[in-house]
């Protein structure tokens, strides 16, 4: 959870609770980050002053807080204190310190495995608490579930009420993950939060809410008219989903059968559904529907994908695109569905009716929504020149490598978001651990694009580069680490890669294609995806194609790192990817070799390539004549490798050193200034700051024996793996 510093009108002692930064703003009120006499952490929810002076609104709010009261604390964040009657009310909560689920998979990708597993269990036993206690949620959401240390935690009952309290006909809650009974106005209870308990899960594990993304009318009328798109999820959990989802509030399980098919194993097909909305028993809601065009919900991944990232024990394959056969399945030919089209029409009219009377009532709450959809698109930029193909010659632009400018080139990211909240955090404790962490977050850093709709982020990054030079990692593509997919998969991601080159347009930009693409390929001995290799080419070449059709637009490809698989076999994949249509390849994006490794790697890659291409051969002998001149030029990762590769002391069955190695520092700071005429330029590709896993290292259990503690999982920020990489920084960080 980010923790901005106190504006100038707020206070800065709200009854006995200090305030040290802000954490958010609602439609209720602004939520602090506060300190009790006692010292501990806090949430400090002070009401709005026009809410506040309302006598009724008073009554409700000490209503709701007595219910909240009473929500046991498995998997939420309590109510510790409040204060109804004082000049000011306000609410304390226990402070959770971690990022938002939201926050989590727009930064390191969707879900998987045994950590979506647990986040779909600890929010079931949450809402079953919740309604054990009389209450409804209401706005249960990515943005109210925060992923602690200790596991997921769902907050925010600030618009919950009791369930046997008046229910107001207004809208309240998140467009995306409002139930149709809250679209239509109907009654709102329990069975409105399993509803958005099945989108958040299914946002989780698929990176895009179930109903997709649009603006507000679109995403109301989907929900009251279509089925949804649990992109990402198969097996039980799709199955649980997809019942929570239906438009029947009856259909739907209740808190406790979510807790209870969680923790059992499958049911047989005998066995009775868990309502008329489960997967595959003809209701209506059951069937997922296309949506728009998304990337294929892959995550980049912090380390070789020859050690995969699920972890051991993980239940299911939650994490796998689904099939061809069951991914974009067609509506049932029910009467429900012959109708479909009429109500449709109804609804839509109906639809533009309650957004418009709730954008004038402000019912709608828009926190943590970002741009509305008709702001995200940039502005005044430069047409991309496969849009072009009316110009003629003379007017046309000559391509150009930004890397390879003249003078100082500049980078450019927004201060890294998880090390400035670290920093933030540690502020006053540790104000030394908390200058580091500053430091580490102006660095500028590779912009990953997974989400499904990047090209706001994209538009944005372009707009604030300001003539500098962004450096985007596109990690999506579908089939990574040899996961399951299907050709419409990959007909999206293709269009989504246009999608991300019509927002870089002529502006300059280097993009990072696909760590980990050509290792692990369909057809290769360590993948089980079968398949042959030839598609994975051709699709990297289509990629690049569509980013070099802008002028000013570096694209690489991936060339892993020394040893591995090595350099023949990687120098023949490069050149069958194209890597004489792209400007190079990058290295070091999933290790740690040091820098000068890395370069004479580099060297040894690209004279291979060079001399595969002139003997079309597969080896490259080192007696071998080298034409300097048909040598790749490449990048190098220099984010975690200023100390270099680990060796363990000890001895593991399986030492796992790429895997959180102890002891490891950042690298050179991104720079063109490489002194090597092949080396484009180092880069900082890999996030310092985030674990590659739970490293086993061949032993039993969960910990790290090496470290001594369970990391967290692949993807996520984890503050003292960023602290040591910081310490250790070489050069220093100044």
């Amino acid at each position: 959870m980010t923790v901005e510093a106190l504006r100038d009108g707020d206070p800065r002692q709200v009854g006995p609770y200090t305030l040290l930064g802000r954490l958010g703003e609602g439609g209720m009120g602004v939520v602090y980050l506060g300190q009790g006499p006692d010292g501990t952490r806090v949430a400090v929810k002070l009401i709005h002053a026009r809410m506040d002076a309302n006598a009724d609104f008073r009554r409700r709010f000490a209503r709701e807080v007595a219910a909240a009261k009473r929500v046991a604390r498995f998997c939420t964040a309590p109510v510790l204190d409040a204060d109804v009657q004082g000049d000011v009310a306000y609410l304390v909560t226990e402070y959770v310190e971690g990022p938002s689920l939201g926050d989590a998979v727009r930064e390191s990708g969707p879900l998987k495995g045994s950590a979506l597993d647990g986040l779909a269990a600890s929010m079931a036993m949450a809402l079953r608490a919740i309604h054990g206690a009389g209450v409804v949620h209401r706005d249960l959401k990515p943005s109210n579930v925060l992923l602690s240390q200790v596991g997921p935690k769902v907050i925010d009952f600030g618009i919950a009420q009791l369930v046997d309290a008046e229910m107001s006909s207004a809208i309240v809650g998140t467009p995306a993950y409002m139930s149709p009974e809250q679209v239509s106005g109907a009654h709102i209870g329990p069975a409105s939060d399993i509803f958005a308990w099945g989108g958040t899960v299914a946002f989780a594990a698929g990176g895009v809410p179930p109903f997709g993304s649009g603006s507000v009318p679109t995403i109301l009328v989907r929900i009251l008219n279509e089925a949804p798109n649990p992109r990402g999820l198969t097996g039980p959990l799709r199955d649980l989903v997809v019942a929570s989802l239906a438009k029947n509030p009856a259909d739907r399980p209740t808190a406790q059968d979510l807790m209870d098919h969680l923790s059992t194993s499958p049911p047989p097909p005998e066995a009775r559904p868990l309502g008329a909305g489960a997967a595959g028993l003809g209701a209506a809601g059951a069937s997922p529907a296309s949506g728009p065009a998304h990337p294929a919900g892959g995550r980049a991944a912090d380390h070789p994908p020859s050690a995969g990232t699920a972890q051991p024990g993980a239940t299911g394959s939650a994490g796998a695109l689904p099939g061809a056969a069951g991914a974009r399945g067609a509506e049932p030919d029910t009467a429900e569905s012959r109708s479909a089209p009429r109500q449709r029409r109804l609804v839509a009219a109906a639809a533009a009716i309650v957004v418009a009377i709730a954008g004038i009532s402000a019912a709608v709450a828009w926190r943590n929504q970002g741009t509305p959809s008709s702001a995200q698109t940039s502005t005044a930029k430069a047409t991309p020149a496969h849009n072009s193909t009316s110009q003629n010659s003379a007017t046309a632009t000559t391509p150009q490598n930004p890397l390879r400018a003249q003078g100082k080139v500049t980078f450019y990211a927004p201060e890294e978001p998880a090390a400035t909240r670290q920093a933030a955090l540690w502020e006053k404790d540790r104000p030394a651990d908390a200058e580091l962490m500053r430091k580490l977050a102006a660095v500028p850093f590779a912009i990953r694009l997974n989400q499904p709709d990047a090209r706001p982020e994209v538009a944005d990054t372009i707009t604030a580069a300001q003539g500098g030079v962004p450096v985007f990692l596109i990690n999506s593509m579908p089939g990574s680490d040899c996961r399951p997919f299907s050709a419409s998969d990959m007909d999206e991601y293709q269009e989504w890669i246009k999608g991300i080159a019509s927002e870089i347009g002529g502006a300059k930009a280097v993009v990072i294609l696909e760590p980990s693409s050509l290792v692990k390929i369909p057809g290769a001995k360590d993948c089980a995806l079968k398949g042959s290799p030839d598609q994975r080419y051709e699709d990297l070449r289509e990629a690049v194609q569509s980013l070099k059709a802008n002028p000013a637009t570096a694209v690489y490809l991936d060339g892993s790192q020394d040893y591995w698989p090595g350099t023949e076999i990687m120098a023949e994949r490069l050149i069958r990817a194209g890597v004489d249509k792209a400007d190079g390849f990058f290295i070091n994006s999933t290790g740690y070799q040091a820098t000068g490794k890395s370069v004479g790697y580099g060297k040894a890659l690209a004279a291979c390539v060079s001399i595969q291409r002139s003997t079309g051969k597969k080896d490259c002998p080192s007696d071998a004549k080298v034409d300097t001149g048909t040598m790749p030029h490449f990048v190098i990762d220099t984010s975690r490798n200023g100390q270099g590769s680990w060796a363990p002391a000890k001895k593991y069955p399986d030492p796992q050193t790429w895997c959180n190695p102890p002891g490891r520092g950042v690298g050179e700071r991104p720079t063109t200034d490489t002194g090597e005429e092949r080396v484009d330029a180092y880069l900082w590709i890999a996030r310092p700051g985030t674990s590659s896993g739970r490293c086993r290292r061949g032993t039993g259990g969960q910990q790290d024996p090496e470290r001594g503690v369970v990391s967290p999982e692949a993807g996520q920020w984890w503050g003292d793996l960023a602290l040591e990489r910081a310490k250790n920084a070489n050069p220093p960080l100044n």
